[in-house]
């Protein structure tokens, strides 16, 4: 079963990782650390299509599962990462009904969906009974992160054949009007993503939201979120850089002439 299928049925929400750097290495590195799965951001981060399977190899040996937010909801996207071996998809900019049913449309095999059978990875990975296995398997997630998207929640949450929503937490408050920055405490924002949160679990669907500070993911579970992201690895990576450096920076001469070879 997918890691994240699993922890929502233990009665749990998922920690997503976020990767914003191209690199296999370090996406196997962060694999390890714990988390129920890794989004390769094809829409905000650095990453390339053609970067997408080996990381998608190296998530899966780290033992996360491997997800993909994808560019665009585009079908013919969707469905490429789905066969590269994607084990979860996000779909941004989701605005009204008939998005969902695109989306919903491009996750599933016929009669179901729309998608077109040719799963060469996941046939290696999970065996030849993906395509009995492969809906109730990939988890996928709608984004909303509009007010229009918000203005019609009801109907995109009536579609039926994905799991729920995503929140972009900064578009949404950029079409608020508001100013976008990580872990908003606007009250308005966060009024409108707990909104959000709650029409969710009236309609049955999943809700996650991206979050940055872990303390801050930490509460929106407590809130009922069933998935949340936290820092992705560029924030990481330059937040612990800077630390360090302003660290040795602070040491006096005195205390560094000794590590002198």
């Amino acid at each position: 079963m997918n890691r994240v299928r699993q922890v929502w049925a233990d009665g749990r929400a998922a920690v997503l990782g976020w990767l914003h750097i191209p690199s296999a290495f370090s996406a196997e590195a962060l694999a390890h650390c714990g988390y129920d799965g890794l989004v390769i951001d094809l829409q905000h981060g650095a990453a390339e299509a053609s970067d997408v399977a080996a990381m998608l190899m190296a998530i899966e040996c780290g033992g996360a599962e491997p997800f993909v937010r994808v560019t665009a909801n585009a079908p013919a996207e969707v469905m490429k990462v789905l066969d590269l071996g994607a084990y979860g998809v996000i779909a941004p900019l989701v605005e009204s009904a008939a998005e969902a049913s695109r989306f919903a449309a491009a996750l599933h095999y016929p009669p179901r969906g729309m998608r077109s059978f040719g799963p060469r990875r996941p046939l290696l990975r999970y065996g030849g009974d993906y395509l009995a296995a492969a809906s109730s398997s990939v988890v996928s997630l709608a984004m909303i992160e509009t007010v229009q998207g918000l203005e019609d929640l009801d109907a995109i949450l009536a579609v039926a054949d994905y799991d729920g929503v995503f929140i972009g937490p900064s578009d949404l408050a950029l079409s608020l009007g508001r100013t976008p920055k990580p872990d908003s405490d606007d009250p308005h924002v966060q009024d409108v993503i707990a909104e959000i949160r709650t029409r969710c679990k009236a309609a049955g669907k999943r809700v996650g939201l991206f979050c940055v500070d872990p303390q801050f993911a930490r509460a929106k579970i407590a809130e009922g979120f069933d998935l949340v992201s936290i820092a992705p690895d560029l924030t990481m990576l330059t937040s612990a850089a800077k630390t360090a450096v302003q660290v040795a920076r602070a040491l006096p001469s005195s205390s560094l002439s000794g590590a002198r070879g």
